[in-house]
């Protein structure tokens, strides 16, 4: 009966990096899952918010906090959790974080040349009521305000590229190479499911580009700019077309 059984059984890894990486997948899928149902903005609204505006809290004020929901729980998922997964199954390899910003020098160019690429295209983008009608998410009343959520909401995408191009993508490198990129991109897409759908396909395309740089430049860094630098320049020019940027 166990012969029969075993024919089913993958090999039993050999090691806890083996452990790390065959555990991987479903490590990231629960993080996914944990995020869809109790980290994300929606989670907030549905479990605080209505009691919050009921109590006479500005829509603008709810908001705000929901961003500071989601980036905690963002910090949690994207950031804390992985550090103890790191811990419970460490790797061989230097720079398994992709914190280290070494081999970054001959990259820099590249990395400015997307946000220069990017910056007509949210252009034109943004123009589109449906775009700034959407962004940015909190409506603010000044600048001081503006500023703060902005700190909030561009810090979320530091432990985004920490997770996805730092913490998992290297691990999925040491097994796949650079076929690691492709598969780190579905989990990528589907944390936008709740975007707008071109913002959604976009994701795709930036998984692969962002993910393709991480590994050539063995850092997160000039990611973490290329994401706070368009997501920064979307709320910028959202809220210059909507007419509000000289109101704050």
């Amino acid at each position: 009966m166990s012969d029969f059984v075993n024919q089913y059984i993958p090999p039993r890894p050999r090691n806890r990096e083996q452990w790390g990486l065959v555990l991987l997948p479903v490590f990231i899928a629960v993080i996914l899952l944990l995020l869809d149902r109790y980290g994300l903005q929606r989670s907030f609204f549905s479990a605080y918010g209505h009691g919050l505006l009921n109590e006479g809290r500005d829509i603008n004020e709810v908001q705000f906090l929901a961003q500071l929901w989601f980036t905690s729980s963002s910090a949690v998922l994207f950031v804390l959790l992985p550090l103890v997964y790191h811990r419970l199954f460490p790797v061989s390899f230097d720079n398994a974080l992709g914190l280290a910003t070494g081999y970054c020098g001959p990259h820099w160019r590249i990395y400015w040349l997307l946000v220069a690429v990017m910056a007509p295209v949210l252009w034109v983008a943004a123009a589109a009521p449906s775009f700034h009608d959407f962004y940015p998410m909190y409506k603010p009343a000044d600048m001081r305000h503006w500023l703060m959520y902005e700190g909030i909401y561009l810090l979320q995408f530091v432990f985004v590229e920490f997770f996805f191009r730092g913490f998992a993508l290297f691990r999925l490198e040491s097994r796949f190479g650079m076929h690691a990129v492709t598969l780190m991109v579905i989990p990528y897409a589907l944390i936008h499911i709740h975007k707008p759908f071109p913002e959604a396909l976009g994701a795709i395309v930036a998984g692969l580009v962002l993910g393709m740089l991480a590994l050539k430049s063995r850092s997160i860094w000039p990611g973490v700019l290329v994401h706070c630098s368009v997501a920064l320049m979307m709320d910028v020019f959202a809220l210059f077309h909507s007419g509000r940027l000289f109101a704050l």
